[in-house]
């Protein structure tokens, strides 16, 4: 069971990344992201379209606001240069309340590390916090980036299922040391 409200992720930091809430402005940089068409081929968007760009950002911030999840938007450290969005969010998957962690980063930004290393950091988030017994992301099965990246963050390949009408994959991690879900103390670090 999830305990919203999901704790503040703003200025949440990793080696080579900040995390900052999103605002409307982002939809300046976004849009690198969603005039891609390798980047949105996922994704129920249409190529070029600023109003899904902010019809994306405002989905956040509505999650914000109803119960502390959604995307952040995710920084370099060193330079302060956008680069995607990383974020849990509260998803009802096959009638259960689950943890997602869900990840969207600039094509120029592929390859790096970064979705892994921001994914990973809300995976030990969630962990620290106790915010669930596992985290979840759910992922196109033709989207093989995503899978790595799923699985560098300890993931497994749960099962298949339909998620708003669109079929996707489960992976899913335990929080083993969440003490609040029954955990035997250890830190999976």
């Amino acid at each position: 069971m999830i305990e919203p409200p999901i704790p503040s992720l703003n200025g949440l930091l990793t080696g080579r990344l900040h995390f900052r809430k999103l605002v409307a402005a982002d939809a300046e940089w976004w849009m690198d992201y969603i005039n891609s068409a390798e980047a949105i081929r996922f994704m129920p968007l249409t190529l070029g379209s600023r109003a899904d760009c902010m019809a994306m950002i405002q989905r956040s911030l509505d999650r914000y606001a109803a119960d502390g999840s959604g995307l952040h938007a995710v920084e370099l450290r060193s330079t302060g240069e956008p680069i995607g969005q990383c974020g849990l969010l509260t998803q009802l998957v096959d009638g259960a309340q689950e943890l997602e962690i869900g990840y969207h980063f600039l094509p120029q930004h592929w390859g790096k590390g970064y979705a892994a290393e921001a994914a990973i950091a809300y995976k030990q988030f969630a962990a620290e916090h106790g915010l669930a017994p596992s985290v979840i992301s759910l992922i196109d099965e033709e989207n093989h980036r995503s899978q790595a990246v799923a699985q560098r963050n300890g993931m497994l390949y749960e099962k298949r299922t339909v998620h708003r009408g669109v079929p996707a994959l489960v992976f899913r991690a335990s929080l083993p040391h969440s003490a609040k879900y029954g955990s035997t103390g250890a830190t999976g670090d």
